[in-house]
């Protein structure tokens, strides 16, 4: 009986965590998905019945097929670019001796995620606009003639998504390189490692579990951004958070909506299920 109670007290101590699942989780996801199975008419009346006309449609339709595409790979090289700036941040965040110091680039790190995205975004705004700060710079020291377009096309967009997500990135990192006991380098360097063969051998490799839990975090941040694509991209750029926010807020076409949002809810779940299972195997391998 005691052994019983003892099994059960900790599925008591997760009771209100899964019921706050259930109710703004789960039962959403599937109001999502009864929406996305109702027809519409011309008005955008619904239908009775179910249909499976909005995912036709979402992968019928070109113009959602390369919004799909786009999506992904812009949050991919996102992703990407992110985990790469993110290593050397990390380190020395790992590798700072003085408290001070490392005190203050943990507050440099964290403090943008107490500014909203919102705010962060507008900040691109006034730095990439035509009469804004870097055109300004530039046009001042004579590098340029005339001011250059550096806002409403895809390279402003992964700029900005780099900036508000290089954080969730940094701190996996760091977790990884704590872990990493220092006697590793010192034996490897011991035994004739250079700094340069033990950071490639050693040290980079037991930091990938670091990396791709940045490169997921990033990926599905940027998978469902709609906020700074939209000001910093304009709403003509082909991103499917753009195409949802559209059809929900703009069109009120909510059956497409909900299709639009549960396909690009299956691509980032894919995505992260390629990146985990990749992990997975890597820790199999490594520790058995």
């Amino acid at each position: 009986m005691k052994i019983a109670t003892r099994n059960l007290f900790p599925w008591l101590l997760l009771t209100p965590s899964l019921l706050f699942l259930l109710l703004f989780l789960l039962v959403p996801l599937l109001l999502l998905f009864d929406q996305s199975l109702t027809n519409v008419d011309s008005l955008l009346n619904p239908l009775p019945g179910y249909s499976l006309a909005q995912y036709v449609t979402v992968f019928a339709d070109p113009q959602y097929l390369h919004a799909l595409w786009t999506t992904l790979w812009v949050s991919l090289l996102t992703a990407a670019i992110t985990v790469l700036l993110a290593w050397p941040a990390a380190w020395l965040l790992v590798t700072t001796q003085r408290r001070g110091w490392r005190t203050l680039l943990y507050v440099i790190l964290i403090s943008p995620l107490l500014t909203s995205v919102v705010i962060r975004t507008f900040a691109w705004i006034v730095l990439l606009a035509q009469n804004g700060l870097i055109n300004g710079f530039l046009l001042f020291t004579g590098l340029i003639p005339q001011p250059l377009s550096l806002l409403w096309n895809m390279n402003a967009v992964i700029i900005a998504y780099v900036q508000v997500m290089l954080p969730f990135a940094v701190l996996p990192l760091i977790t990884s390189l704590n872990e990493i006991a220092p006697s590793l380098r010192l034996a490897a360097m011991s035994l004739g490692a250079t700094p340069a063969m033990t950071f490639r051998r050693v040290v980079l490799p037991l930091t990938l579990p670091g990396m791709l839990t940045g490169f997921i975090i990033v990926f599905s941040l940027a998978a469902g951004s709609y906020i700074t694509p939209l000001l910093i991209g304009g709403r003509l750029q082909p991103l499917l958070p753009i195409a949802i926010y559209q059809q929900a807020m703009q069109i009120a076409n909510l059956p497409l909506a909900a299709a639009l949002s549960l396909t690009l809810l299956v691509m980032t779940l894919i995505v992260a299920g390629i990146a985990g299972a990749f992990l997975k195997r890597w820790e199999k391998k490594n520790h058995g």
